[in-house]
């Protein structure tokens, strides 16, 4: 099951530090029983998810912050660089962009004016960022990218023909026990490079500078457990077979509002086609007519706060970890 926008975003925003480190120190499941299902009180008539606040939302790293730590670790990375004797420059990360709310499309298409002027692709609301210039990496010697990545690329190379780890297994998930355990034993200009080079250095500096920081996913891995929980919910199935067949009524068969677009075949580049927008009208409409939005936000709120009230404590520490290490990003992004 595809996760919500916010969900996604958070993903691709984070996906460069996950790479780095490979996982945290102290990490915790955010899984647990689901239990029975919610109470959900008075659920609201609505027709636009815009505004929509979420009991996580209050623990999710922003954009602009998780923005602001990728300019943190690649002053790190050309810290440690320099370390060894290379004037190694990194791309700047592209800023965050000012597009349409965040949640415009928490649960898929919800606006009607949207779906008959674009149908389902973005409108790209507010003000867009300027274009870039792309910026050209300097490109490193062979004895750079050992320093990089922790590895000699042509012995890493070599082992992957041979099916093996060119890489040292074992590696500290934090900063601190990397400053206490055995290093790479790879010299390079008279100082041994750190365990997975520069790149995981600046990683756990960073995002895991002490044993017990949690995985910098902590906070989505328990939205996307209030999200499976929510689409599995009885009344949210109830919700989405209702408009199935509403959809089956306007000549589409399609399983659910998050698998419409894959079910019908709108693939990337026909996303605003006249026979997108047909579909996205009448996607919009049956959301309205059996308020699937109105019950999916009821529903998926009343799972993040029960998750929130059971992982009350390490939410807090999350906090202030990232508290921590926007401290830090602030004092290398100067």
């Amino acid at each position: 099951m595809a996760l919500t926008a916010r969900l996604l975003a958070a993903t691709c925003l984070l996906s460069a530090a996950v790479l780095t480190l490979g996982g945290c120190a102290g990490e915790e499941s955010a899984a647990g029983g689901a239990g029975k299902e919610p109470a959900l009180g008075t659920i609201e008539k609505l027709t636009s998810t815009e505004g929509l606040e979420f009991p996580i939302a209050a623990y999710e790293v922003t954009p602009d912050q998780q923005y602001q730590s990728k300019k943190a670790q690649n002053r790190l990375i050309e810290q440690c660089m320099k370390r060894f004797g290379f004037a190694y420059t990194l791309p700047a990360p592209t800023p965050p962009r000012a597009d349409e709310e965040a949640n415009a499309r928490v649960f898929g298409l919800a606006s009607a004016a949207d779906a008959a002027q674009f149908g389902y692709a973005s409108p790209n609301r507010g003000a867009a960022t300027a274009p870039t210039t792309r910026q050209s990496q300097a490109r490193l010697s062979r004895t750079g990218q050992t320093v990089l990545n922790g590895v000699d690329p042509v012995a890493e190379a070599a082992a992957k023909e041979k099916g093996k780890a060119a890489a040292p297994t074992g590696e500290p998930m934090s900063q601190a026990e990397a400053e206490k355990a055995p290093g790479s034993g790879i010299t390079v200009n008279g100082q041994e490079v750190p365990v997975g080079g520069c790149g995981r250095e600046s990683a756990l500096k960073l995002y895991a500078p002490k044993p017990g920081s949690l995985d910098i996913l902590y906070v989505f891995n328990l939205g996307g457990e209030a999200e499976s929980r929510t689409l599995e919910d009885s009344r949210v199935r109830k919700a989405t077979a209702k408009w199935s067949r509403c959809m089956a009524g306007s000549g589409f068969t399609t399983a659910g509002p998050d698998s419409v677009q894959s079910d019908l075949g709108l693939e990337q580049g026909r996303l605003s086609s006249p026979e997108a927008v047909t579909v996205a009208k009448a996607d919009v409409a049956c959301k309205t007519e059996v308020n699937y939005l109105g019950i999916r936000y009821a529903v998926q709120s009343a799972y993040e706060k029960a998750l929130v009230e059971e992982h009350a404590e390490t939410l807090a520490l999350f906090k202030q970890q990232t508290q921590d290490r926007l401290r830090l990003a602030a004092r290398l992004n100067g």
